[in-house]
């Protein structure tokens, strides 16, 4: 795989690299804050308090979304310190959450209410696979923050599904607040080609490029830079049940799937990282425009639109 592009953890060591904003001058938010609605939320979430029991997870998979948890808590601020000074790219960062199971696999937030959105492959390769498999499972923000997703909509032509956090993991907030979650707004407009990007991605563990079982040196989310290099010729772009239909050249490795593709210079998602042509090398992925298409046709009617509106108003 090319290495062009990347501006990874692991390989700082080596890297000539001087970061554009020592970490200690770049503020640090959290993914999630509490606020005082002025109207009652249509769904509660609910807060489980560090120390209970977490649903929904078996003991084996506690034991490893632990362990990511960890990791991540002690590498928040090198995550920061990879950030390009660019807007709201610190608020992409902290829209990115990957699953906690061994797989790997990538969300992001889109709605200050908890709405993420992922391939629909990261629940199952076809609809028989989805209706058989788990449905909420649990993922992680990039400071190690765990929330429960439940998946809502499952769209295998697109590659999309569309989750909804309906759990966290946090200490209990004063009476009558709620929780808003930082989110990514779906870019809208014409993309042009060799837009500068980002990846935000985890990828897997396995080294699958190794001829023995070893495990990879990469941290749980890794970001690397990239362009955009257009859409694939005479193909409907709704239709990414075979490859995703738009093309980059951000690195990424298995596990990446769901990965949030922003524009380096405002931070907006363009698309998701899902797949790799590997007789060319170049990545795919879904493009803003399958994304739009897959929330406009939302039930119940208006729920895209609500998620727009209250993307506006925060």
């Amino acid at each position: 795989m090319s290495t062009s592009g990347r501006i990874l953890r692991s390989s700082t060591a080596s890297s000539s690299k001087t970061p554009e904003i020592p970490p200690a001058q770049r503020p640090i938010s959290s993914p999630i804050t509490f606020i005082t609605p002025t109207i009652s939320p249509t769904e509660s979430i609910q807060i489980i308090p560090p120390g209970q029991k977490l649903p929904n997870i078996s003991p084996q998979e506690l034991k490893l979304l632990r362990q990511k948890q960890s990791k991540l808590a002690a590498t928040s601020v090198l995550a920061l310190q990879d950030l390009p000074d660019a807007p709201n790219i610190q608020n992409a960062l902290n829209s990115t959450l990957i699953f906690g199971q061994y797989e790997a696999g990538t969300a992001v937030c889109i709605s200050p209410d908890g709405h993420l959105l992922t391939c629909s492959h990261c629940y199952g390769d076809d609809i028989k696979e989805f209706r058989k498999g788990i449905k909420r499972k649990w993922l992680l923000f990039y400071d190690g923050l765990a929330v429960l997703a439940d998946c809502r909509v499952w769209d295998g032509d697109r590659d999309l599904a569309l989750l909804k956090i309906v759990a966290i993991e946090s200490p209990v907030p004063e009476a009558g607040q709620i929780p808003l979650f930082a989110h990514t707004p779906v870019f809208n407009g014409s993309i042009k080609k060799h837009m500068k990007i980002l990846c935000i991605g985890q990828p897997g563990q396995d080294d699958l490029e190794s001829t023995s079982a070893q495990k990879t040196k990469y941290n749980l989310i890794e970001i690397s830079e990239g362009t955009f290099q257009g859409m694939m010729k005479d193909v409907d772009p709704q239709d990414n049940s075979e490859i995703g239909t738009l093309m980059h050249d951000a690195w990424t490795y298995w596990g990446h799937s769901g990965a949030p593709l922003v524009s380096r210079s405002n931070g907006k998602l363009i698309g998701l990282h899902s797949s790799w042509d590997d007789q060319t090398a170049m990545r795919h992925g879904i493009p803003a425009i399958a994304i739009r298409e897959f929330l406009n046709g939302l039930q119940p009617p208006g729920l895209a639109e609500k998620m727009y509106e209250m993307a506006t108003l925060t």
